[in-house]
């Protein structure tokens, strides 16, 4: 196992009914708050009218600002940021998906700071990139199990106007407060509930499949978050209200991002790259699209690492190997996860999703740019370079 520092200053507030004590567990962070979620279901829903009488009730006031993209756009956090400076709110509370939460986190970096968001960010190497040095205090509610924001340091933001899709990250990104109520999520449609599923297999996933070292730990950390949403995702999909089978979700979710589970097994995050390059051009959710890129992925990787998608096989879906080939095998066990995916609804192609091959090349030149770095490659048991990220692409159209 390599060496690693593991440090989460967030205070996480787990369990159903937890947003009725929204207020008291705020009045140590701040006075105002800028609440900002997506365009109409926090209100359509309620949450959002709930939150603003539960903190009023303790004195804190509060300004919504409901206008957050699925892909967060840089303009909208800097206008949100104004927004926050001018009414004098003292910390952001991110009410929603990932998109809210991510947005929450660059809102906060301009409303102290008053430079752009797209400062932070990363936009290839003759661009020189602000360290994220000071931002508001944070709190995160999600109401998806999904991406994990609540646990984490970063957030992906979008450049609309030139279709680039990159992270911002620093410790200041961590939330004081979060407050994750899996009763919040009742309200997820399906279609964001299965998204949302796929999205938190893909947080631990990724090293499983990467690492570069041995963590035994690590990987059976990994394995069993897997399974948990295997197990429940379609229950919560089958009843929207089975609050059992959502708080196995949201605390997947939470989990799964918080640095507990990756960390000291090095390895990279491939999939999430991939992913990222495509949203930036093509509008889709992002656990949806990395449901599209998955398999592919897995084919690609194969080769270069098949004992690993065997001991996936063995783990996670029972499989009691024989005399089979190792390639053979490993074959098997990405046929299962595939097949896990073709159960939900979330076997996809580039085809189904009304996408062409017309931008491939272009989200490849992206990808180089943007998230190889000075290696020229995504760190990958098989590495993936330009030519390999546009045969994964061409795999899954």
């Amino acid at each position: 196992m390599l060496p690693f520092d593991f440090k989460l200053p967030t205070k996480i507030y787990f369990g159903v009914g937890r947003i009725n004590e929204i207020g008291e567990l705020l009045k140590p962070v701040g006075e105002k708050a800028l609440i900002v979620t997506g365009k109409s279901s926090m209100r359509k829903f309620g949450i959002l009218d709930r939150a603003v009488e539960l903190l009023k009730k303790e004195n804190i006031d509060s300004v919504a600002f409901e206008g957050i993209e699925p892909n967060p756009r840089h303009t909208t956090c800097d206008k949100a940021a104004a927004i926050a400076r001018d009414n004098g709110c003292d910390f952001i509370v991110g009410l929603g998906g990932g998109s809210s939460m991510d947005a929450a986190k660059g809102i906060a970096i301009t409303a102290r700071t008053g430079i752009s968001v797209w400062e932070y960010v990363y936009r290839g190497p003759d661009f020189t990139q602000r360290k994220v040095e000071e931002a508001l205090p944070i709190v995160c509610i999600p109401t998806v199990a999904a991406t994990g924001s609540e646990a984490d340091s970063g957030g992906i933001i979008s450049n609309w106007e030139t279709r680039e899709k990159t992270g911002i990250f620093g410790p200041p990104l961590f939330p004081s407060v979060s407050i994750v109520d899996p009763g919040l999520t009742v309200t997820c449609p399906e279609e964001y509930t299965l998204d949302g599923g796929v999205d938190i297999i893909s947080h631990v996933i990724e090293t499983y499949f990467t690492g570069t070292s041995e963590a035994y730990l690590q990987d059976r950390f990994s394995e069993s978050i897997i399974k948990t949403v295997i197990r429940y995702l379609p229950r919560a999909v089958k009843d929207g209200a089975d609050i059992e089978a959502r708080s196995h979700l949201s605390w997947c979710s939470t989990l799964a991002l918080s640095g507990l589970i990756n960390s000291g097994r090095g390895g990279g995050y491939p999939l999430h790259a991939l992913q990222h390059v495509v949203s930036a051009h093509y509008d889709i959710s992002h656990g949806r699209g990395l449901a599209l890129l998955l398999p592919a992925l897995m084919d690609f990787t194969e080769p270069a690492r098949p004992e690993k998608y065997v001991e996936m096989g063995k783990n996670i879906f029972g499989f009691r190997y024989g005399d089979e080939d190792i390639r053979q095998a490993a074959r098997e066990a990405i046929d299962s996860m595939k097949g896990w995916l073709a159960s939900i609804g979330r076997l996809l192609t580039f085809t189904e999703l009304g996408i062409d091959d017309s931008k491939f090349e272009v989200m490849a030149d992206d990808l180089e740019r943007l998230y190889m770095r000075d290696r020229g490659h995504l760190v990958n048991p098989r590495p993936i370079d330009k030519a390999g990220a546009l045969e994964i692409f061409r795999m899954s159209l």
